[in-house]
């Protein structure tokens, strides 16, 4: 009887290490309920700005706190609105389309945003300051950054009819894509005033997106044969990320302990899925949350200071925004390609505990 007993609790034990998956993060649906939605921004106090769709098929900007949605205001001319940033204060910087043109918009603790001009906001610092992209009358674009109030523009840096600023950090300093004189596209930075166009890695194209307080700029790069690959710049060169096993990735956005998040092309027929770089390895953000959530995460787009991730994915089919919140700190091991069950050594060695005293105290002895 009681070697059948610890034969029993040895067939629980097995099945239960065998089964324990450790989620690294809790994940939750943050857009407005019955809407498809999109997270773009979230600040260190874990407010979130995102977009959704109307039935209409036209798009709203709301902000998420503690559990609560607010809609941001949309002024009348407006056909969409999409909030893109959001900073330590709470102001959301955006753009709205309207029938004349794209019109930067700044909401500021008001039911609907100010309009400040023509063209896109695409970051916005705790100052306020703002980068973005003016847009000029023969349709060309030209990236600029604002500084208490006043604007300056960043021109063409690499030489082409077309650039836009896409990230700025609390100095100022701002990142982001100009076009070349043939149509190539590549990654500058502004530090200290002193406009820089980024090194590639070998392929035509590279993309600037996010700017960390230390410089860090978060982006991709082509490689020689044509796939893209998410990179990190420090100063004027770049580091590959890596990938998730098929052949692009892209970086979005980088926190002040150099943390990346962005999305990657998975093997074969296995669409996107979203990733963070940590501590030097690249993990699928799908492997990290617990496998019976109902997500599938696509895209992520910003990180805060305490890790917390937010983007774009799909819960039980519909696309959704998603905030993940670090529960467990990520494994190396776990990296690139990450097991689907991790086997805690916490469990483990509980297991081998128990089966030990099972044994000294149940067998009987000879």
């Amino acid at each position: 009887m009681k070697l059948s007993r610890l034969a029993h609790m040895m067939c629980w034990l097995g099945a239960a290490v065998s089964s324990w998956s450790v989620p690294y993060y809790l994940v939750q649906s943050i857009g407005p309920v019955g809407c498809e939605s999109k997270a773009t921004g979230i600040n260190d106090a874990g407010m979130v700005v995102g977009n959704y769709e109307l039935p209409d098929g036209t798009y709203r900007t709301f902000v998420w706190q503690n559990g609560v949605v607010t809609p941001l205001g949309t002024p009348p001319q407006a056909i969409n609105a999409r909030g893109m940033a959001i900073n330590a204060n709470g102001q959301v910087a955006g753009y709205i389309d309207t029938a004349s043109g794209p019109q930067v918009a700044l909401w500021s603790n008001l039911p609907s945003p100010v309009i400040l001009g023509n063209g896109y906001a695409m970051a916005i610092n705790a100052n306020g300051d703002l980068a973005g992209m003016r847009i000029g009358p023969d349709g060309s674009g030209s990236g600029f950054v604002t500084q208490n109030g006043a604007e300056t523009s960043l021109g063409q840096p690499a030489g082409g009819d077309w650039s836009k600023a896409t990230g700025l950090n609390g100095a100022g300093d701002a990142s982001g894509t100009a076009m070349t004189s043939d149509g190539a596209m590549r990654a500058f930075s502004v530090v200290n005033g002193t406009t820089t166009v980024l090194a590639g890695f070998g392929g035509a194209n590279s993309y600037a997106n996010g700017i960390n307080d230390a410089g860090l700029v978060a982006g991709s790069a082509q490689l020689a044969g044509g796939a893209m690959r998410a990179v990190i710049w420090s100063g004027i060169a770049p580091t590959i990320l890596g990938s998730l096993g098929g052949m692009n990735s892209y970086a979005y956005a980088v926190n002040s302990n150099g943390s990346v998040v962005g999305y990657g092309d998975l093997a074969g027929d296995g669409g996107t899925a979203a990733f963070v770089f940590e501590g030097g390895a690249l993990y699928d953000l799908n492997l990290r949350i617990s496998g019976d959530s109902g997500w599938r995460l696509l895209e992520a787009m910003a990180i805060n200071a305490s890790g917390q991730i937010v983007g774009r994915g799909l819960f039980e089919g519909v696309e959704q925004a998603f905030l993940l919140t670090p529960i467990t700190p990520l494994a190396a091991a776990d990296a690139v390609e990450p097991a689907d069950v991790p086997e805690p050594r916490t469990l483990l060695l509980m297991g081998a505990a128990l089966m030990s005293l099972l044994v000294l105290r149940g067998v009987p002895k000879h």
